[in-house]
């Protein structure tokens, strides 16, 4: 077969193949070279100008050792039900410096809390890389920005580490007693401040990488020490009582609105503290919305003031101790002028020659001038001291106040005449809430003092019982418990027959007394003229009384001639008084 020969075209073809395939080999090494140009001259070029600025970076990419809090102890009441507990929760942090649209990361915000915009938008600030937020979030809340992030880079931007956050379940209940806690995770007022140590636990040891912004690197977290959880509180505080109290409480701030008040139930054979309650209140949910009067301090423990007639059962029992008067002898009311400056009875004019022991029933001021005097400063002193008004009671409450008082000076001798007799009706000195109720303690118990206390049981984590508190007597048998059932009976005709019939209760003696004072201006030293302190203190029934009931009223806004403890304090005290012997199922006697 004859071989066929190419042709002119072909023989072109086959001369051109290798050439072809020659320059594409040229042209991917050219390619291959001039990218690994590229590369090269970026590597140097991040070397000699971003390698600095990235080193300094790194360098600042620390290890970090955060504490971890504790679950905090709960606060129990006297059944056993919490009211103040922790939850799990978590710090959050946002790289708000991600966010272009701070608005819509307001909103996203606004919308997991459920809390205004206007109450986020200031926290997600411009000029921030980074922020942590105020106060830790509930689970629902993470929950929520990681759903609506889930899908975008900004699921990064969120860091949460896991601790807890107290609630109050009850919310204002009983808030200035049991306190709140701060965003440092220490107690603040209250129960959880005086108990801070027993309830805050053992800390434990977070580790994480944190980049040059102080922000935490996903993933490189690690606990390396777990935290212990506090111990448990019980209180003496009974809800049912603390209801009666707060809904009474709540009427007050609505009628009158004081500019403080309190109110105090004792139990007088122990000190328990069953109820307490202070004005202006607040919710340790969301406590940094407070006023700061209600923040400041508890008005029922941290207060002192003038307590005008209620100081007069202290200063009665103090003269028939030493036999200074006796009940029947008659003096003549109205006015009575010591070193120059005239005292009055509250009306004015008086009842004319009446007894002492009318004295107290229709609360003369001229009456307790001459009881006082007659008394004398040494004695009445003694009495003070024995009746635990000369220091604080020992409350487990932090920052409680003390009295003011001021004893006999021999250089001083006719100053101190006029200052006896106006502390005889409870004017130029000033104590305390608690000192006033635990001196009528004692006059209703028979003569035994007690250190009142909120605190009954410490528990551990797992509910056992680590101490039970018992009651403390600070004093006993220190006067006669025949001049105390006089004083008794005395309180009872008061409320029954003389001017603070406000606080009867068919059926149940109740012994009480009201007081009206006087309130000095800071500034100028003398008494405002339409600004009083209205009181009043008492037990039911006489016969046993289960309860001491204390309450004040700063600055009650009404006309002045309105302004009376019988018409403000008594109402209060009253209605509280009448719950709790339905409550405690004592039949009136009669019945």
């Amino acid at each position: 077969m004859k071989r066929k020969t190419p042709t002119r075209s072909q023989s072109t073809q086959a001369k051109n193949r290798p050439s072809r395939h020659k320059k594409r080999v040229l042209l991917i090494q050219a390619v291959g070279i001039g990218t690994l140009c590229l590369v090269g001259w970026r590597i140097l070029d991040i070397q000699t100008t971003l390698g600095p600025s990235l080193l300094k970076a790194a360098a600042k990419i620390q290890d970090v050792h955060k504490t971890i809090l504790a679950p905090r102890g709960s606060i129990l009441d006297d059944t056993g039900h919490p009211v103040a507990y922790d939850v799990p929760a978590y710090v959050m942090d946002i790289k708000v410096s991600n966010f272009r649209n701070r608005e819509a990361l307001a909103q996203n915000l606004s919308a997991a809390m459920k809390l205004p915009v206007s109450s986020i938008a200031g926290l997600v600030d411009e000029n921030d890389k980074w922020i942590q937020w105020p106060r830790p979030v509930l689970a629902t809340v993470k929950e929520a920005l990681q759903k609506d992030y889930q899908n975008t880079p900004h699921i990064n931007d969120f860091t949460f580490t896991t601790t807890e956050e107290r609630v109050y379940p009850f919310g204002r209940f009983a808030a200035a007693t049991i306190g709140y806690v701060g965003p440092n995770g220490q107690g603040v007022m209250g129960v959880e401040s005086s108990y801070n140590k027993v309830l805050e636990g053992t800390p434990g040891i977070l580790t994480y990488k944190q980049d040059a912004s102080g922000f935490p690197l996903p993933g490189t977290m690690k606990t390396i020490q777990a935290a212990k959880p506090g111990d448990s509180v019980e209180l003496t505080i009974n809800p049912t009582i603390q209801g009666f109290v707060d809904e009474e409480m709540n009427k007050l701030d609505n009628q009158v609105h004081p500019a403080h008040a309190a109110l105090i139930v004792m139990d007088p054979y122990n000190g328990a503290i069953l109820a307490m309650s202070s004005r202006p209140n607040f919710n340790p949910n969301h406590y940094w919305t407070a006023p700061p009067a209600a923040l400041d301090q508890n008005w029922a423990v941290s207060a002192s003031f003038e307590p005008g007639s209620t100081f007069k059962l202290v200063v009665l029992s103090a003269a028939l101790a030493v036999h200074a008067i006796n009940l029947n002898q008659k003096y003549m009311s109205g006015q009575i002028t010591i070193d120059g400056r005239t005292i009055h009875d509250w009306n004015y004019w008086g009842w004319g020659r009446i007894t002492y022991r009318k004295a107290l029933e229709y609360s003369s001021n001229v009456g307790f001038a001459r009881i006082a005097m007659a008394t004398g400063w040494h004695n009445l002193m003694h009495y003070l001291r024995l009746f635990g008004m000369t220091k604080p009671t020992g409350i487990d409450l932090p920052d409680e106040a003390t009295s003011i008082l001021f004893p006999k000076s021999d250089e001083h001798a006719k100053q101190g005449e006029l200052e006896l007799a106006t502390t005889g009706f409870g004017q130029g000195i000033a104590v305390t809430p608690l000192q006033l109720v635990d001196s009528t303690s004692a006059i209703a118990n028979g003569g035994t003092l007690y250190r009142p206390y909120v605190v009954k049981a410490i528990l551990s984590p797992d509910g056992k019982v680590i101490q039970r508190i018992r009651p403390h007597i600070r004093r006993a048998h220190f006067i006669s418990p025949s001049i105390l059932k006089t004083i008794r009976q005395t309180m009872v005709l008061d409320v029954s027959q003389g001017i603070d019939n406000a606080a009867y209760i068919k059926g149940y003696d109740v012994a009480g007394k009201t007081g009206t004072a006087q309130v000095v201006n800071p500034k100028t030293g003398k008494f405002y003229s339409s600004r009083f302190l209205t009181s009043f203190i008492g037990f039911a029934p006489e016969w046993d009384p289960k309860v001491v009931v204390y309450c004040y009223v700063d600055w009650p806004k009404l006309p002045v001639n309105d302004t009376w403890g019988s018409t403000t304090a008594t109402p209060i005290a009253r209605a509280v008084l009448k719950d709790i012997m339905e409550y405690y199922h004592i039949a009136p006697h009669g019945s």
